[in-house]
């Protein structure tokens, strides 16, 4: 019970925040962070926001992502998932992943000193 609590409390101060990274010159995605483990990440290439969920566990922010944005494989979702290191106001990618034929394919990420994500809100 009280794990739970020191969760929750350390939890609260990322509900509601707001990520974005730069793509390209008038081109960024956003990440909102919600209450309940749920966030939505707008991809600006593809003019669409997918349904995430999240957790965080100390420093580390894990994301799995829902893309069903493809109307062209029928509707068909695909998942993917991250891992970042919270750094001040910065998210720094150490793994990612997607889910092919009901299994994890994930691939580490080599630490770079770049940001991948500003907090803005």
């Amino acid at each position: 019970m009280l794990l739970t609590l020191i969760v929750l409390q350390v939890n609260s101060k990322w509900i509601n925040s707001q990520w974005n990274r730069k793509i390209a010159k008038g081109c960024v995605n956003t990440l909102k962070l919600k209450e309940n483990g749920k966030a939505f990440s707008y991809d600006c290439e593809l003019n669409y926001t997918l349904n995430c969920t999240y957790k965080i566990i100390k420093d580390t922010l894990f994301i799995t992502e829902k893309d069903d944005s493809h109307s062209e494989d029928g509707g068909k979702a695909y998942y993917f998932r991250q891992q970042y290191i919270i750094k001040e106001k910065g998210l720094y990618c150490i793994s990612s992943g997607e889910l092919v034929k009901g299994k994890w394919q994930d691939k580490k990420v080599k630490l770079d000193k770049k940001v991948d994500w500003t907090r803005v809100k």
